[in-house]
């Protein structure tokens, strides 16, 4: 029969008994029999083909060959029981991935997070930026933990949980001449949007075909800033979350059009995978999402 591979629990046991310089105590102190010990040496000296330890009439001590070893496996010791002391806290550490809708990250995201950090200090996250069509293919890849896009979505992979709604409105420059437009009107003037598969693109499209009109604009951007510093330029209007425009409305440095017998919102939903594991942390951003 062969001689059995060196493991961990080994090591260990050597390492009591150098500390103590002797089986009986080293025994104790890790809840061993006196014998197991003592097999547990005999194999590891076997394996080793020398002896490790030099018997006294009350103690032991290492032989030269036992130092080395000593030496060779006490980094090894040291670093596995740190980790064994961080192992209760390591879904703490671990950080919870976001994927978020443009609207979501710029306005109530940040507090969101702010008022987790505050139930959890240790927590952490990774929030990026996406469309909703990326935001969802990324949470069904396992790539994000939860994903909140704009708009509403009929999956059975996902859990989903409408968390707000907001407005859209037409902004122009300050010094826009109309007060009011009819849809036909609005659609008339020069068009800053939003790209197509962005939420707030299809409901504004979707209103434009129930019309029986089309869009046809003359800048399309993923980014709602740009779109707010053109209108801003007076390069023309643009359809936006009013929530994102709320400071320049009224700071006077953009103006809202009010269109006749036409009103849009869209929801923020928050996404869940539902085969997915979910960590204690993950459960508990979840239910705070109720409080909002």
């Amino acid at each position: 029969m062969g001689v059995k591979a060196m493991n961990f629990k080994q090591c260990l046991i050597f390492r009591e008994i150098a500390r103590t310089k002797n089986f009986t105590k080293a025994a104790h102190n890790l809840y061993m029999t006196q014998s197991a010990v003592s097999h547990a040496i005999k194999d590891l000296e076997n394996e080793a083909e020398t002896q490790l330890f030099e018997r006294l009439h009350r103690s032991v001590k290492l032989t030269p060959a036992g130092e080395l070893f000593l030496k060779e496996i006490q980094p090894m010791i040291e670093e596995f029981e740190t980790v064994e002391a961080r192992l209760p806290h390591l879904e703490k550490q671990s950080p919870l991935k976001i994927a978020s809708c443009i609207t979501f990250a710029q306005t109530q995201l940040p507090q969101l997070l702010q008022r987790f950090r505050t139930l959890q200090p240790a927590a952490s996250f990774e929030v990026q930026v996406f469309p909703a069509a990326e935001s969802i293919a990324r949470l069904e890849e396992g790539k994000v933990d939860l994903a909140f896009i704009e708009g509403q979505i009929v999956q059975q992979s996902v859990e989903a949980k409408k968390i707000a709604e907001y407005p859209l409105c037409v902004v122009a420059e300050a010094a826009h001449l109309a007060a009011e437009l009819s849809f036909h009107e609005l659609l008339e003037q020069p068009l800053l949007l939003r790209e197509r598969g962005s939420a707030v693109r299809e409901t504004f499209e979707s209103s434009a075909v129930l019309q029986g009109e089309k869009v046809f604009p003359i800048w399309e951007s993923v980014d709602s800033q740009a779109l707010i510093a053109a209108v801003k330029s007076g390069l023309g209007i643009s359809v936006l979350p009013k929530i994102l425009v709320e400071e320049e409305l009224v700071s006077g440095r953009l103006k809202e059009i009010k269109i006749k017998e036409w009103s849009l919102t869209n929801d923020i939903t928050a996404l869940l995978r539902k085969s997915r594991y979910q960590s204690n942390l993950l459960a508990t951003f979840w239910q705070l999402l109720d409080e909002i």
